[in-house]
């Protein structure tokens, strides 16, 4: 492997090319400008020797930066997943009569606006929800539920005493920030190890990764294909969604976004379903911990999540094939990967895992997940 000379060691070569090269020159000896020319040669070379470097990574989709990725991307058809606004409901207590049009503004108390999809009114005193789009991308205007909201415009009635609040309703969509480096070069590289076959397993991880908040890993899948899953030429898929939630698991409109999505790209007699995983929470409980430490219990239950992050699969009926690991086949979660996260803690010297006690078996759909973690 090459690798770059460092800056002395440069320095060194000049002054030795100086002495051959200029009979009677002899750069070690002081004074003359021998010495200070090869050290000026040598930070010029060194210079090339880094953009060199700097090209030399740019040239593959493994190793480029962003601005160079995104010219990868597009050599094989692929771009940025841009950033799209929350949506979701906020809650209005009147006091009196009060509606609100379409294009009302509720403000947040950073100045974010959230716009009304749609209007709503009551009659009488009571409380009601509308449904709101945040005036901006991303996750930074994804409101907390219970957040206080005022009501700037477009409200008619009682509109003094009345007081709104993000709902503790589900969101319809979570904001979702422009695509970031790793995940756009774990697609590319996706795509170019599996190019497209009109219709594969691979093709529609490929697909679904196209969508705004679905999660794309270099070292494990996050979306997991179930062929023939009612019969010939149906497909089921079930996305995750790690940068979204917790479980990962997708909500009810993240999942028709991935479903509008495919629609327009799947085959045309293909039948697919895009569903949420079935999240199967496993509480670990742990015995004869040494040392009890809160530092140690945290550090176990850090080294759980990663456990559950990395090797969880959502189970279906199709056929394991280790060539194609994000297939959805019959999948259990073992008790000793829950073994070994722990003993793998920083600080554990000893420890029992009282429950789980077997291995945990899925059903078609299901998706284990990290539950309470005791200790006792």
């Amino acid at each position: 492997m090459f690798e770059i000379p460092t800056l002395k060691e440069l320095a060194e070569r000049a002054r030795q090319a100086f002495r051959v090269n200029l009979p009677g020159s002899d750069a070690y000896l002081w004074p003359n400008n021998i010495n200070p020319t090869a050290k000026v040669f040598a930070g010029l070379t060194h210079e090339v020797f880094g953009f060199a470097d700097y090209i030399q990574r740019q040239k593959f989709a493994l190793t480029a930066d962003l601005e160079n990725l995104i010219l990868h991307g597009e050599e094989v058809g692929l771009t940025l997943r841009p950033a799209a606004p929350w949506r979701g409901f906020a809650t209005v207590n009147a006091a009196a009569a009060i509606s609100f049009d379409v294009g009302a503004v509720l403000q947040r108390s950073d100045g974010v606006d959230y716009i009304a999809t749609a209007g709503g009114s009551i009659a009488v005193p009571g409380v009601f929800d509308i449904e709101v789009v945040a005036s901006v991308d991303g996750s930074a205007a994804a409101p907390i539920a219970g957040t206080p909201l005022d009501i700037i415009s477009g409200a008619t009635g009682d509109v003094i005493g009345a007081t709104a609040q993000i709902s503790d309703a589900a969101p319809l969509a979570a904001g979702v920030d422009v695509e970031d480096v790793e995940t756009f070069r774990a697609r590319i590289l996706f795509r170019k190890r599996n190019p497209p076959h009109g219709g594969t397993a691979a093709d529609y991880v490929a697909w679904c990764g196209e969508v705004p908040g679905v999660s794309f890993y270099q070292d494990r899948p996050t979306v997991f294909v179930e062929r023939l899953w009612s019969g010939a030429g149906t497909v089921r898929l079930f996305p995750l969604m790690f940068d979204l939630y917790d479980d990962g698991i997708p909500r009810a409109a993240d999942v028709q976004r991935v479903a509008d999505h495919i629609d327009m790209v799947r085959p045309a007699g293909a039948k697919v379903a895009v569903a949420a995983a079935t999240a199967v929470p496993v509480d670990v409980v742990i015995a004869g911990l040494s040392p009890g430490t809160s530092a140690v219990r945290e550090a176990i239950k850090s080294e759980l999540r990663g456990t559950f992050r990395r090797l969880a699969r959502v189970a279906g009926i199709d056929q394991a094939d280790s060539r194609l690991p994000y297939l959805a086949a019959p999948f259990s979660f073992s008790r000793s990967w829950i073994w070994q996260a722990v003993a793998n803690a920083s600080g554990e010297e000893r420890h029992i895992i009282q429950s789980p006690t077997a291995d945990i078996t899925l059903t078609p759909g299901q998706f284990p997940t990290l539950g309470d973690v005791s200790f006792v």
